[in-house]
């Protein structure tokens, strides 16, 4: 079971409701840097926003979605019954919760419902620092441990608070700073697929290797987190003090593996391991690669789940019993 340090939280409490309903947001520079980590950023279109442009390799790769064109995750919630690029969620959506202005967003097409990643802002890199990020992975005869501080371990972060950023706080008010928060996840060494898929909770859903943990791809209101909110040029972003992940930052997947196949990233609360963009023989995987968990198996790494830029960006359910 994931347990946050007591010092910290309330023995027992994963994350406190009021930060998981909470808004969240991200930073940027005037010279971007991509989750990827390459420079870079694209003509703008008027708005005001083009300096807080990233670019994506992934959006390269003819492989995979269209990112001037991605579908938008709004009305793929469920709360029913598992499906192949939706998110299974034991929260239904909160219309009433705090959120970006939809006003404000002019990345979105609601009425074509997709969505440009080239031409949605993202917090730049400035003068924030964060404390040291920490991330450690012991195994016993029968668990995986995993114990992080939810910050960066590469020092990735943006400048936050994102108030000082006018443009930004117009589009996604959140006034959050990102600060250390103790999690140690118990998982098991040798996952076991459940009778049926589990429902994907709120806040922590697994961990990174880089320290961070990662959120599902729901954002307060049940929307796409990913498509709505501002989240910094590193790809993550706080609720209130706590920084978070709602997809995979391009520069996590690195260090593939003999075959081509993306490296591991991190590990979802049920023991089942995340690896990045890529399958075997380094091609970008789709939703229709994977089952409706977002993973699928294969040789001597058996079950495993994958990311995509397609929503749900992580995982859709779990596919074991989550701790």
């Amino acid at each position: 079971m994931p347990r946050p340090t007591h010092s910290l939280l309330l023995p027992g409490l994963l994350v406190p409701l009021a930060l998981a309903l909470a808004a969240c947001g991200g930073g940027a520079t005037t010279s971007p840097v991509t989750a990827g980590g390459t420079t870079g950023g694209t003509t703008g279109t008027g708005t005001g926003l083009s300096a807080y442009y990233l670019t994506f390799t992934l959006c390269g790769d003819a492989a995979g979605p269209d990112c001037r064109a991605l579908r938008l995750g709004d009305t793929e919630l469920t709360t029913t019954t598992p499906a192949r690029g939706k998110l299974y969620s034991c929260t239904p959506a909160n219309p009433s919760a705090p959120g970006s202005n939809r006003a404000r967003i002019d990345w979105i097409d609601f009425t074509a419902n997709s969505w440009n990643l080239l031409r949605k802002p993202f917090l730049p890199a400035g003068s924030f620092t964060a404390p040291p990020g920490t991330a450690t992975v012991t195994e016993t005869a029968t668990s995986r441990i995993i114990a992080v501080n939810n910050l960066p371990k590469d020092g990735k972060i943006g400048d936050w608070p994102m108030t000082r950023y006018s443009a930004l706080t117009a589009i996604d008010p959140n006034p959050g700073t990102p600060s250390a928060r103790n999690y140690t996840f118990e998982l098991p060494l040798v996952p076991a697929a459940g009778l049926s898929p589990s429902c994907v909770s709120l806040g922590a859903i697994g961990a990174t290797l880089n320290g961070v943990v990662l959120y599902n791809a729901m954002d307060a209101r049940g929307n796409d987190a990913v498509a709505h909110e501002i989240v910094d040029a590193f790809g993550g972003h706080p609720a209130m003090t706590d920084y978070h992940y709602h997809f995979v930052p391009e520069r996590l997947d690195a260090g593939p593996l003999a075959d081509g196949h993306s490296g591991l990233v991190g590990y979802i609360r049920d023991g089942f391991p995340l690896y990045g963009y890529r399958g075997t023989g380094g091609v970008e995987l789709r939703n229709t690669d994977l089952d409706e968990c977002h993973g699928h198996s294969h040789g001597a790494l058996g079950y495993h789940y994958h990311a995509t830029l397609e929503y749900p960006y992580t995982i859709g359910c779990y596919r074991g019993t989550p701790r």
